[in-house]
């Protein structure tokens, strides 16, 4: 399965997704609605789910790709990091919700 990421840089929560997902056996790219419309639009026909890290991102994916999304509201990015724990712990919990991934051990 391929994942398309988006937050606003991609470089923080974006990452962070992306890292759990590889944990899990998946692949993933992160990108930046702001830095990399272009690469959003196109990896929007590769990826087979989009993965919004705020709700209002999906408004930036190309409308007949929007029914790949899965909305993973994290709200603004308050950790500056795609390595902070919290994040990969809440973002962790999220995927295993709503996509049903379980970390590969």
């Amino acid at each position: 399965m391929k994942h398309l990421c988006i937050c606003a840089y991609g470089h923080s929560r974006s990452v962070a997704l992306t890292r759990v997902l590889h944990a899990r056996g998946h692949e993933a790219v992160a990108v930046g609605h702001l830095t990399s419309p272009d690469a959003l639009r196109a990896l929007s026909a590769w990826a087979d789910k989009i993965l919004t890290l705020e709700t209002s991102f999906l408004w930036f994916v190309p409308e007949h790709f929007r029914m790949k999304i899965v909305d993973f509201h994290v709200g603004p990015d308050r950790w500056s990091n795609p390595y902070h724990p919290e994040l990969y712990q809440l973002l962790g919990g999220m995927v295993e919700k709503r996509l049903g991934y379980k970390e590969v051990l």
